[in-house]
């Protein structure tokens, strides 16, 4: 009687692990672009919350938004290097998203951080260490010794379209100040752009940020007109100011048309 055979010849061992090795080569990116997906998707609801917490608290007082210095920096939310933003005890003032906080409309600063943000200096956890968020100095970032700032993972610009503008380049010369204010076809907060490098979303292939607007909806843009601006090499060569590439880059997000550089 012949013996049964047991177990798998080479060829069959082979041949399995090249099957194994097809279906993870189809798999991996599948999955890669799922994960993706689902981080767009807590950005979004968590820009919605913060869109939510900010009309909240603009009706509690009289419309007016959180305290905004500072116009350079939009994701800066505390600074502990200059006398303006902090008081004469040496307590931080809080700016931006961290006046939310501070007011308890928004109870967890992890909102304030996307997940695929890249850098580590836009990552909640860099400013948690060695006290709690919103305190300094911190291990981070340490400059002469100390964390001077904080900074959360979005960019925050609410435009007034009547406020004060710069005369030589039309950038806005101040923030608007009341949420009535806002201007409704321009986002007033939009992920990460101060680089093409450190944008956090990706879809079908091209960068993408997610959009918050005065009403409160929020949009995915990644339309490449506005990531092939010329604006991104200008600001990246220090050739164009801060706040004239984020004003113009709000303004590509929210479609308008914006002249040619």
């Amino acid at each position: 009687m012949k013996k049964r055979r047991t177990g798998f010849t080479l060829i069959e061992l082979l041949v399995v692990i090249a099957i194994i090795a097809v279906l993870m080569g189809i798999l991996m990116p599948v999955l890669g672009r799922v994960r993706e997906a689902a981080k767009r998707s807590v950005c979004a609801n968590q820009m919605r919350q913060m869109g939510i917490a900010l009309s909240t608290y603009a009706q509690a007082y009289d419309l007016r938004l959180p305290y905004y210095d500072d116009i350079a920096h939009p994701y800066a939310v505390y600074r502990g290097d200059k006398a303006p933003y902090q008081t004469e005890s040496g307590k931080l003032i809080p700016m931006k998203m961290a006046v939310l906080y501070e007011t308890h409309y928004i109870a967890d600063p992890r909102v304030f951080y996307c997940p695929s943000n890249i850098d580590p200096w836009l990552k909640f956890e860099s400013y948690t260490n060695p006290g709690p968020w919103g305190t300094l100095p911190q291990v981070y970032n340490e400059e002469s010794g100390s964390n001077q700032w904080v900074r959360m993972g979005y960019t925050y610009l609410p435009i007034d379209p009547r406020a004060r503008t710069e005369p030589d380049t039309g950038a806005p010369a101040e923030t608007a100040r009341q949420l009535d204010r806002l201007d409704p076809y321009v986002p007033y907060m939009v992920d990460i752009i101060n680089h093409l490098d450190v944008i956090s979303h990706m879809r079908q292939g091209h960068a993408a940020v997610n959009a918050l607007y005065k009403d409160g909806h929020v949009t995915l843009c990644n339309e490449t007109r506005v990531f092939d601006d010329p604006s991104w090499a200008l600001h990246s060569d220090d050739r164009m100011d801060h706040v004239s590439f984020y004003h113009r880059i709000l303004q590509l997000i929210g479609g308008k048309r914006v002249p040619e550089l």
